[in-house]
Formats: C-alpha cells, structure tokens, sequence
C-alpha cells in the first residue's frame, strides 16, 4: 500500500523526532567570557564565537576575540555563569546533562564601550550560525540602527535584528532594568521589540521574553524592574540581583527547554512552555508580569516532554498515559487487556489503547497552532470495560462544536477490546488553539488517544458527488475518508458512455497547485483536472493522456482557482471498462480572503463580545449577532471595508443558528450608494452559502438582511469572506482632456486628483451645443471593467463611455440615457479595450453644464491572459441594482439599466506563508521615547 501525502496516520507516535542541530546553542551577546572559570569552560562552543566589535572570530584571533574586556569576572563572565545555573536546574529536573552549549559573542571595546553597532551585528550573527536562544543584557531607550556600509545588514534596527532571529528558530531572553519601576510607563528595548505601538518591524517580533530579577524565596529583588505589560516572568538572579543576571537564568532554562521539543518548533511554542508552567507568586508592587510568576525549571521541563512529536510533523497524545498532556479533567485509566487494532490503517502501538482518559465531561486544549489553519484531528478508542452496546454513549465537541454524537465505541467496533478510530478536519481558532471536549451521554466518556497533524489535503472529508457508482459501498466519499483501502468506484460498464467525473466541494475558495490520484486497477487513461466556482462551469487545469498504470499520479504546478474540483475522466483502461479512486487529494491554498481583518460596521450588535469583527477574524467559532430582537424592525446589515477599490468575484457565508431568511450581497465604492451583486429570498438553512462569479467592484461589501428565520429572531454570521482582487484606478497619472473648461479652476485634471472636493466643469452654458466631453490617456491598453463617476449637481442625463486606441476614432461601450442624479454612479461589466477613454455627453439637466467631482477607471492590461473554460458560462443578463440610500436605509434597492457580464478581470494568484504567533501584547500609552546619551546600560 502507498503512502499517502496528507492522509497517512502517524508512525511510533511516542518517538521524539531527531533534531537536525544535535547542539542547542544559546548566543551570548556581552562584554566576553572567562576562559579560566571551570563552571562555564564545560559549556562553551567557540567554533562560532565572534567578536562583534572588532568584527573577527575566534577561529581567526583566538582568545582575545572572546576574553571578557570588563574584568577578569567581569559582566559577560557572570552572564554566562549564571547561564550555566539556568542549564544545571533544568537538566536537574531533566536527569541528565542536555546537549546544550554556549556561543559567546563580544559586543564591547577594551575601553568598556557597549557598542550599538556591535550589539545588532551580534544578533545577526546569532541568528545565522544556529543559536536557539540568543541572551541580552543591555537596555536602550530608543530602537539603534546598525551603521555599517559594509554589512549585509547596514541599516537595521535592533527589533529588525531580532525579527530577523524569530525566522530562523530563536528566542530573544532580555531583561528589563535595574532602576526599581514599572517599565510600562518607560520605552526601553530589547523588552519594548514585540510592542507593535513602539516597533516598526514588521511582522512584530513575538519570540522576546523578559526576566524580572528575583531572589531565592522568589520575590523581586530590590533593584528589578517589572512591568504587568513588558515583563514576562521573574527568574532567580542569583546573589546581585540584577536583571542581567536573571535574564541568563532564563535564557540557560530556554536552552534546555528549546533542546527537548520537536523539530520545527517556533520560538513562541518555547515561550509558552515558560510562561505557562511557572510559580505563581505575589509581590509587593502587584501586577508585576504578564505571567505573575517565577521560572520553574522542572514544571518547564515536565510540560516540554509531554510535546509528543510525529514524523509527519504533528503530535500525539498518549490519553491516560505517562505522556498525556494539555488535559483539563478526567481521571487517567489504565487497562492489561490486549486490542486488536487490525480495523485501523496505520495504527498507533497497541501499547496506547491500554491507557485512556475518562470521565463526565473533560477535554483536551492544545495551543500554539497555526492561528486559523486546517488540522486532521485523528481520535482513537477501544472498549475494554463495557461487555455490551448501549452502555457507554458519549458526545465529541470541537472548539463547542459537536462533531461526534452519542458514539458507542462497543457497537462501532463491533465488540469488547477493538480499536476504532475517528478522523475529523477542524480550523484552529484564531489564537491557535483547538478545544476537544468529551461529554458523557452514559457512563463515562473515554479517549484513548488524540494525534493533530497540518492538513494539507484540501479536500479531506469534504462533500463529494459523481456522474454514477457502482454501489453505495463505492461511494465517492470513500476517496477522501482518509483510507486508502476504501475507494470509489463509477461502475462505468453499466453506464451508455464512457465519460465519467467524481468531483469535491472544497466548501472555500481555493487556488489549487497540485492534485494526487490513487487509481485502483480500473485506472482512466485520458482525463482532465477541472476547477469551477459554481459546480456548472468548468475549467481544465490539467490534461492527461495515454496514461497506462494504475497506483499514485501526482499532478504538480497546477494553476486552478475555484470551489468545485474534478476529474473528468473520457477513456477506461484496457479490461476494466470502469473508473475506480482509492484516494482524490488536492493541494492549494485559500484564496485570499480580502476582508479578513478589515475593518466592519453594524448596524447593530448584540454585546461587544459578539461585534462585526467577528465574523471577520478567520475564526470559525467567534461571530457577530445583530441582537435583532432588541431592535424595532426586522432590517439589520454587516458591512466590510476592504481598504481599495476591488474586484469582487466570490463570498461565502458561514450562519449561525440564526440564519436569515431574506438578505441581499450588495457592494459600494463609496460606502453609501450600493449595487446589488445577489439576491437571497426564503432561505430555510444555516448551512454555508456561497455566491461565485458576482462580477462586482466595490471597497465596501455589506449583507443586507430584511427577515430573519423562522425559529431565531435574529442574525448572526460566524464568517463572512470576499474573494476578488485589489484594483488600482487607472486615472492614477494619466492625463485628462476635455472639450471646453469653465476655467482654469475647474480643469479636467481637477477630475483625476486627490481631491473629491475639486472638479471638472465643462462651463456648457457657454457652448453653442449640449455636446461635451472629458478624455484620459492611460498610457496603454487596457481591458475596461468598470468605471466610476461622481457628478457635481451638474450631471449629465445622457452620456456614452468610449474607448480608443488613438485618441481619433471612438467605439461606444456603454450608453446611459435618463440618469437622473448626481453622486457616484457606478457603471460595471464594461466589454471594451482601449489606451484613451471617455465620457461623451450629449443631454445636460436643469443646471446647463456638465461637472465631475471623480472619475476612477478599472481593468486590466490586454496582455493579460485568460484560462479557456470547457463549459464556458454566457454572458450575465439579470440587471445590476443600484440606491443611493445610506447604509442605514431598508428599503429595497431599485433595479438600474447597467448590465452585469461574465467576470473580465482574471484572478491573480497569492502565496503568503502562516505563522503560529505569539498573541500580540496589549498596547499603552506613554510618553515619546527620549534618545539616551549613549547607546545602552548593562543591566
């Protein structure tokens, strides 16, 4: 049996991975080190030391590029000493001596001069010759920038530096300061790095931890620095108490800590294991940590052992046993009865099913996930204890959602001592956390165990259909249940032709980039890979012929955007005369989702902890509900600023309970006059809807909402995603011309700039004819899609948009007759190419003259290229609909005579990489930081 990509169960789950550096090295960045201390000797690595300030190494100078310049016991010699404290109490608890070396890098003169420059090259140097954790004891009241032409790095800032550090794997341990205050009322960096108020580096740093200084009872020693916001912990500073001191504690802790985890593990995932395990202790000046306790190196060194690593890349928690972890309840159950896990591909050691967790009600929380990415949650059980069905029933909840109900482990097994698994696909929250709660229906519920993996295969346990099968024990789920021993199978011989499909919802939007096919014997031999927004009209990505195997078929470099995926297979293989898959995977990523994160409005909400911007946080569990029942009428909306004008292609809506009944997709250039994209009547469901191909443009997207459902008198959406792209105006730089000018302050340029408040004025009243015109040069050709026009109360009644590729002779694309107001008028599904375009009009209103406040252009260059679909759809009919009411306004909008079209613009594809941060420390006001005297203060 091949292995699957994406679907395979994890092997020896209870096997740490082997780590790439078997050394974890902790950078030392200070005055140097004492090579005749025998404590610290042991624990150097000087094949990467360096000497930051004079810019040289130790294999190039030897000792003297490394010799503490201080004192003989000078500063950097205590650092590292105490670093080696940090090492021992961790590998106390650890019982055995970790791998863990330290790399000392010298960022200070003879003369005792703590150099900027030198302290951000060290970092760099760190993070480039494979530091783990990187140690700085040194405090500066403003971000440093390097000033080296001759770095690669010339430039940089500190926080630079250590951003630059969390990419290759390292965190930042610093400290906070001896002066004896709260320094949330005081910049100072390296502690202020992951403040995105103060930091300009962007993404903000989040692998920066800052040790508060404590004594050995645990309480701030009395020169310390705190800070509720900045400061993360205290850590034993040994008999000085400074916090340079505590911050090399820590660091030699993190050390070990980063040493024991599996490989790939973010700095954050190593912060967290500190932060959560320490020892709660109070201090006389109150909330003095983010925390509000003390590094404890064995509760650190516990938790990080119970980080089980798989060598797909995910984890396994052994339920009950010696490696459970992240649990909350429940009591631990062991058992000597032998499973017979025969039923499972790829089982976990039976070792692990005599062992589980059981209770009530308990759950499992795992954190430091990738905020909002897919998870193939894989859950096994056995029953050992009950001898009959019906004895133990038990809910399975995710993230509060239940996914499993009343699940009878005997009858699904079909006895006593048979393992059974379950595999779900769920989307960590937008903190990066799954929640797996057990709730007892009867009896007790039992897990006995939990592996997480990155689900890359798009379309796992997603909906499926296909043109026929050979019976419902070949039905098309069964190619993308996670098993390749189940398979689907078209029973094409019973079929009049010999075309068959099997298709996959992807329930999103996504860019595909590959696909793998798992032909059983009844393999196709000529087939196409296809991609469709709506499941009617499709678009071949991939042809394949002559295709002569059976087994695994990986289609790489794809380029395919849509919801829908197939394979339309048109030729049997020899003998078989039928089309059979034992796995249909795909591989991609989301499109991008352009109002994630943007900003949104309501017209009302329930409580602040259910506003719109929940339904736009790329979480699937938190929403926004209107509080509809509150209110004194049935029409409430939810409106997205996508920040630019844009193409909006697709949206897809996730409802709560309280879905609604009635509700249009409208979009906005303005915020205020609104164009229908779809229009919803008699809805009965809270499923997912989703809308493709709505050809609108827009910087707003609202949904509209005019009757709620039959059993919740009320709206609420847990998402609420747009899929299109940004579009750039392509007035932007043009030049403007026109047929007469009032005068020179109301010239065609006025029409194109900044401004809304200047304007374009024809000065008609002047003119011997009502016929007059402005004109833009783009500069080259392009496909027009939309334009946008906001007239002065001088607006034209009749008018035409007109294309060129002279500037001479004009073809009309769109005539306007009996426009009847002023404001922004959105004309949309333009079909027309041209470098020149204008607005030719032809009857005036009451007001005699012609005047534009704004005119904005939309499409795309004519070089662009579009993909030939197999079922092209015809062009659009139904009319788009346009109001000028405000977003406040109920009534209905009235239907306008701009058609829609088929979609112009093409789709650009997006790649953007995840990471699974540290969540963002809460913002605070203080006063502008004063730049210090000289670089920075050991501390």
């Amino acid at each position: 049996m091949s292995q699957r990509r994406g679907s395979a169960r994890l092997h020896g789950p209870l096997a740490l991975e082997t780590r790439e550096l078997l050394t974890t090295l902790i950078a030392i960045v200070d005055s140097g080190v004492d090579l005749t201390d025998t404590t610290v000797v042991p624990y150097l690595d000087l094949t990467s030391a360096y000497d930051a300030y004079n810019k040289t190494t130790y294999a190039a100078s030897g000792a003297s590029a490394i010799l503490d310049t201080s004192l003989t016991h000078g500063h950097g010699s205590v650092v590292a000493n105490m670093t080696v404290q940090g090492i021992a109490a961790a590998a106390a608890a650890l019982g055995k001596t970790p791998d863990v070396k330290i790399m000392p890098i010298r960022d200070t003169s003879s003369g005792l001069n703590i150099d900027a420059n030198a302290l951000i090259r060290g970092v760099y140097w760190a993070a480039d010759h494979g530091a783990s954790v990187i140690n700085l004891s040194v405090n500066l009241t403003y971000n440093p920038s390097l000033t080296d032409a001759s770095s690669p790095y010339n430039g940089k800032t500190l926080v630079d530096a250590i951003g630059y550090a969390e990419t290759k794997g390292a965190v930042v341990v610093t400290a906070p300061g001896n002066s004896a205050k709260n320094i949330d009322g005081s910049v100072l960096f390296p502690p202020y790095a992951d403040d995105p108020v103060y930091s300009t580096t962007r993404p903000t740093p989040t692998n920066v931890l800052v040790a508060a200084a404590v004594d050995s009872s645990g309480n701030l020693t009395s020169v310390s620095n705190w800070g509720p916001v900045h400061v993360d912990l205290g850590a034993y500073a040994g008999p000085e108490g400074f916090t340079s001191y505590s911050s090399a504690y820590a660091a030699g802790v993190a050390g070990v800590i980063d040493s024991l985890m599996p490989s790939g593990t973010t700095p954050s995932q190593v912060i967290d294991v500190l932060d959560s395990t320490v020892t709660l202790k109070s201090q006389s000046v109150g909330t003095w940590s983010v925390t509000g306790g003390v590094l404890n190196p064995a509760a650190a060194v516990a938790r990080a052992q119970k980080t089980i690593a798989a060598a797909s890349g995910g984890f396994v928690v052994d339920a009950g046993g010696s490696t459970d972890s992240y649990y909350q309840g429940g009591t631990a159950v062991t058992t000597t009865s032998v499973v017979n896990v025969s039923s499972l591909e790829s089982p976990p050691p039976s070792s692990v099913f005599q062992t589980s967790r059981q209770g009530s009600a308990f759950s499992y929380k795992v954190t430091n996930l990738t905020p909002g990415s897919s998870y193939h949650v894989r859950l096994d059980f056995s029953e050992t204890q009950v001898v009959a069905a019906n004895q133990r029933l038990f809910d399975v909840l995710v993230n509060g959602v239940t996914q499993i109900s009343a699940l009878d482990v005997f009858a699904v097994a079909g006895g006593q001592n048979r393992a059974v698994g379950r595999d779900l696909v769920v989307q960590a929250d937008s903190s990066g956390t799954i929640t797996i709660a057990f709730k007892a229906l009867k009896g007790n519920a039992s897990v006995n165990a939990i592996e997480i993996t990155p689900n890359s295969n798009l379309a796992a346990l997603k909906p499926t259909t296909s043109s026929s099968i050979e019976s419902w024990s070949y039905n098309p789920a069964l190619a993308v249940d996670y098993s390749s021993a189940s398979r689907w199978s078209s029973g094409q011989w019973m079929q009049s032709t010999s075309t068959g499909w099997y298709s996959v919802d992807l329930q999103d939007f996504f860019h595909v980039t590959g696909v793998r096919l798992n032909w059983e014997t009844a393999y196709a031999v000529d087939y196409q890979i296809q991609t469709s927004d709506d499941g009617t009209n499709w678009t071949t990505i991939k042809t394949v012929s002559g295709n002569q195997s059976a087994g695994v078929v990986d289609l790489s470099n794809l380029s395919g955007d849509g919801r829908f995926i197939r394979v339309y297979a048109t030729k049997t293989s020899a003998g078989s005369n039928n089309y059979s898959l034992y796995d249909f995977q795909v591989f991609g990523s989301r499109e991008t989702d352009l109002a994630q994160g943007k900003t949104a409005t309501a017209s009302s909400s329930e409580s602040s902890s259910l506003n719109p911007s929940g339904a736009f946080d790329n979480d699937a569990s938190t929403r926004w509900s209107s509080g509809q029942w509150m209110q004194s009428g049935s029409t409430a909306w939810l409106s997205v600023d996508l920040g630019a004008v844009s193409a909006i292609n697709d949206v897809r809506l996730n409802w709560e309970a309280a879905y609604a009944a009635n509700y249009q997709i409208q979009s906005s250039v303005d915020g205020k006059t609104w164009t229908t994209l779809a229009s919803v009547t008699g809805n009965n469901s809270s499923a997912p809807s989703f809308f493709s191909n709505l050809n609108g443009i827009g910087r707003y997207v609202r949904i509209l909402c005019t009757a709620t459902g039959p059993i919740n008198n009320n709206y609420s959406l847990y998402d609420f995603n747009v899929y299109g792209q940004t579009l750039s105006n392509l007035t932007t730089g043009a030049v403007a011309t026109s047929s007469t000018n009032e005068s020179n302050f109301y010239a065609p340029s006025m029409a194109i700039d900044p401004s809304l408040a200047t304007r374009w004025s024809s000065g008609q009243w002047m003119q011997s004819s009502q016929t007059g015109w402005i004109a833009f040069d783009l500069g080259a050709k392009y496909n027009l899609n939309t334009m946008v026009l906001n007239w002065e109360a001088a607006y034209a009644v009749d008018y035409q948009i007109q294309v060129s590729d002279d500037g001479t002779n004009w073809t009309t694309i769109r005539s306007v007759t009996g426009n009847a107001q002023a404001g922004v008028d959105v004309q949309g599904g333009l079909l027309g190419a041209g470098r020149y375009v204008r607005i030719y009009c032809t009857k005036e209103n009451a007001t005699k003259n012609y005047s534009l406040y704004d005119v904005q252009i939309y499409g795309t260059p004519t070089t662009s290229s579009t993909t030939s679909s197999i079922a092209a759809a015809p062009l659009a009919t139904a009319p788009m609909v346009a109001t000028t009411s405000d977003v406040t306004a109920s009534a209905s909008p009235a239907p306008s005579s701009s058609p829609a079209s088929a979609r112009p613009l093409v789709r650009s594809a997006v790649a953007s990489a995840t990471f699974a941060n540290r969540p963002p420390r809460p913002m605070i006001a203080s006063a502008t930081p004063v730049r210090a005297s000289r670089p920075g203060l050991r501390t």
